[in-house]
């Protein structure tokens, strides 16, 4: 994967976001809303306050990038305001293993041994398209419910929350009778870097130029575990390992 591995993991929350999934619960069903729109993601967001951390499990994806294709299946676990959780199989073997919080995103590419790792933050330049708490809100529109301020109701009942900030423009659309992701929309104006992902007719797809080349991912399914809890070891054998500070 070389230079790839945050990439990746961006993209792959992202794809997560918009997959269409089994759901399966660790609290009490949720009631569904008489209301769609904001009215009724008001509704929701009472049943949801319960809900602490979400585990995505058995999402197959497939990566194009320059060429090559990457058969996965994908685990995510995130643990609301905290921190985010990745790994990534293929035949079997574990290909990479990330964590994100509010600060640095760390990616551990076992193929390649290689640990990369990224603040969210630059020191010097323009700012990444991307930061912690927008990964969050793609995670699911559960995670979106403290940000009701931003959101305004669309013609077709759906809801769009703008995050907009200085040259960067942050936009998520959601169903709001679901809930779900249906788009979202990154991009810089200065750098020209973007992160965007849609649900179409052939399935959910990102695309993305953000710190690599440009990518495209093709979603699968997976299921959803509610306030489960999870432990992940990102220690590697710094002898055999090369490390990597990427801006």
């Amino acid at each position: 994967m070389s230079k790839t591995g945050i990439t990746v993991l961006i993209l792959v929350i992202s794809v997560i976001a918009v997959s269409s999934c089994k759901v399966t619960r660790k609290v009490s069903g949720f009631p569904v809303p008489e209301t769609t729109g904001i009215a009724g993601m008001m509704e929701r967001c009472s049943s949801f306050d319960t809900i602490r951390s979400m585990m995505i499990g058995k999402s197959e994806a497939i990566l194009l990038f320059q060429g090559e294709r990457y058969e996965v299946t994908l685990t995510l676990f995130s643990e609301k305001d905290s921190v985010i959780y990745l790994t990534a199989v293929s035949s079997g073997f574990e290909v990479l293993r990330a964590r994100a919080d509010k600060d640095t995103a760390i990616v551990i590419d076992r193929m390649n041994r290689v640990v990369y790792r990224m603040p969210f933050r630059k020191m010097f330049g323009y700012q990444h398209p991307v930061n912690f708490q927008d990964l969050e809100n793609l995670v699911h529109g559960v995670y979106l419910c403290d940000n009701m301020d931003k959101a305004t109701e669309t013609g077709e009942g759906n809801i769009l929350f703008e995050f907009d900030e200085q040259w960067i423009r942050k936009r998520v659309l959601i169903s709001g009778e679901r809930a779900d992701i249906e788009k979202f929309e990154f991009f810089h104006d200065k750098t020209g870097e973007y992160l965007m992902g849609e649900k179409t007719d052939e399935g959910d797809r990102i695309y993305s130029n953000f710190v690599v080349g440009e990518f495209e991912i093709r979603a699968g399914r997976g299921e959803r575990t509610f306030n489960s809890a999870l432990e992940v070891n990102m220690d590697v054998n710094h002898r055999k390992y090369t490390f990597i500070d990427l801006q």
